[in-house]
């Protein structure tokens, strides 16, 4: 039987609201292994980087822990003050999964899906709100230049800009960023173009009204919530190549949305090892991005083309400019 009235019901508190939330997914599950020997300083260099770097009081983090080991959990309960939403899988539960998990239910506009193995820059959330209010069209925004992945499902930019000259071939990323992302990804040759005159580092696709390049990765970005309502299909394995493309990068072309990047650098992908750029970075000044800009961010339109229509005439585009 109850006795009295539960004391929670006449507190009358307020829940916080945010504008913006970052889901990390993280495995490591153990730090033997030659591939996760050094995966603790880098999981604590990320957490601690994202969490100064963010508005707090905007922007919520949302950390998935995929059964790591008991270090990486000791890393998670030290700056758990600072963590909104923690989920512990008994099983490691893969990637794709438990990020839909907390996409499709998140009620922030904004979405960041990052890997655990980033190292944030100071004023990253500002720079990426910054596309979206100028473009009201960018479904997914990266914070760090990815020029080569220009014409990964983004059918909507091309078919609805190209022929009305509101892309520009140029050179806009700098050699420092190029040489930042090579160094990032480990693999120097991310930015040739082997059967084209110009490679990625001399020239990109630039979207003219929103100073922003054409292009943008998996391994962090931000996305409009809405690109995952009404999707309830769940990949039924934990891991294989093309998951990333199937459930979520393709959402942002086929909702006739366009996949941009920041001009500079904001993020650098640490990998799993500490190399002397990541060791030496430091948090120089506070930059945090404002409630109004998110807010100015959250108008958006779409490309009216349908999505099967977007495709043929991208890929006439794409054989007839030899792009």
């Amino acid at each position: 039987m109850r006795n009295g009235v539960n004391p929670e019901k006449l507190k009358n508190e307020k829940l916080p609201v945010f504008l913006h939330r970052v889901i990390v997914p993280v495995f490591i599950p153990n730090l033997e292994d030659e591939y996760y020997l050094n995966h603790l300083e880098v999981f604590e260099k990320f957490l601690g980087q994202l969490i100064r770097t963010l508005n707090l009081q905007t922007t919520a983090i949302t950390l998935i822990n995929n059964n790591s080991c008991d270090e990486i959990a000791g890393v998670i309960e030290k700056y758990r003050p600072a963590i909104d939403k923690l989920v512990w899988y008994a099983e490691n539960k893969g990637k794709v999964f438990p990020v839909l998990q907390e996409a499709r239910s998140a009620a922030e506009a904004f979405i960041t899906i990052t890997d655990a193995d980033v190292l944030f820059y100071e004023g990253w959330e500002q720079a990426v709100f910054k596309v979206f209010a100028s473009c009201p069209k960018a479904g997914v925004v990266a914070p760090l230049p990815s020029p080569a992945l220009a014409f990964y499902e983004n059918t909507a930019v091309f078919s609805d800009q190209y022929l009305t000259c509101g892309i520009a071939y140029k050179k806009l990323m700098s050699d420092v960023e190029a040489e930042l992302y090579l160094a990032g990804m480990g693999n120097d040759s991310l930015l040739n173009r082997e059967n084209r005159k110009y490679s990625w580092k001399e020239r990109q696709y630039v979207l003219k009204n929103a100073n922003a390049l054409i292009g943008c990765g998996h391994f962090v970005a931000t996305y409009r919530s809405e690109l995952f309502e009404a999707k309830k299909n769940q990949p039924l394995i934990k891991f294989k190549n093309g998951l990333e493309r199937e459930f979520i990068d393709s959402l942002s072309d086929e909702k006739g949305y366009y996949r941009l990047s920041t001009v500079e650098t904001y993020a650098y992908h640490m990998a799993n090892n500490l190399d002397e750029h990541s060791r030496s970075f430091i948090l120089e000044k506070e930059n945090k991005v404002s409630e109004d800009l998110i807010q100015r961010a959250g108008y958006s339109t779409r490309s009216l083309l349908p999505w099967k229509l977007r495709k043929l005439v991208f890929r006439i585009i794409k054989r007839l400019f030899k792009l």
